[in-house]
């Protein structure tokens, strides 16, 4: 008489999407880096009412021209 095999479990979903990741990872690479140059082209279409301030894009440290920098180097508190 044949003995009865339990059913076989199917590994879980995070194992099996990870398992096709590993075996397709030339073809994800490829479409992460075409998400992301996709991204980049569409940036200037999508993000027309974004404004960049001047003083962002100033090379200045924080830490040398800001008020509290100059209290914590002198050992006194913030407030």
């Amino acid at each position: 008489m044949a003995t009865a095999h339990p059913p076989k479990k199917k590994p879980r979903l995070l194992v099996r999407l990870g398992t096709f990741i590993v075996s397709h990872s030339v073809s994800v690479s490829v479409l992460c880096c075409l998400a992301g140059l996709l991204t980049l082209l569409l940036l200037p279409v999508l993000a027309k009412n974004t404004y960049v301030s001047e003083n962002a894009l100033m090379p200045d440290p924080v830490g040398e021209s800001h008020v509290f920098g100059e209290r914590c180097s002198r050992g006194g508190g913030i407030g």
